[in-house]
């Protein structure tokens, strides 16, 4: 006769229900409160115009914004991640109007870029405007 081991069902029950690491009461922190986003104030400044109108981005920019591009970037490369990432930042109006200017040079587009790149991901750069 072949020799088996068997759990009782209360045993299996009872091995599920330890924790891996002790006790929940064992843990050395507190689990973390993140406000609801509509309790958040979003301050904007502006990036720049077209015309005399100008278009806005989030003074301090939410860490979510560079774990969406970066997972873009990781998908599907760093230049795909960008055009995401700058209609997240810019708002869809912005970005259309980008899109629909005429008079936008490709420097002023690459400093609209690289600051937006520059902010979303904490990199720190000297100011100045494009050319």
């Amino acid at each position: 006769m072949a020799s088996t081991t068997r759990q009782t069902t209360a045993a299996r029950k009872r091995a599920a229900a330890k924790p891996v690491n002790g006790t929940a009461d064992d843990l050395d922190f507190e689990p973390l409160r993140i406000e609801a986003d509509d309790e958040v104030v979003e301050e904007r400044v502006t990036l720049f115009y077209i015309g005399e109108r100008p278009y806005t981005i989030p003074k301090v920019m939410p860490p979510g914004v560079a774990l969406q591009f970066m997972r873009e970037a990781r998908d599907h490369g760093r230049d795909i991640a960008t055009a995401p990432l700058l209609s997240r930042v810019l708002g869809e109006d912005a970005y259309e109007a980008l899109e629909q200017s005429r008079a936008l040079t490709e420097d002023q587009m690459e400093w609209i870029v690289d600051k937006v790149l520059d902010l979303a991901l904490g990199r720190k750069k000297q100011g100045g405007k494009a050319k």
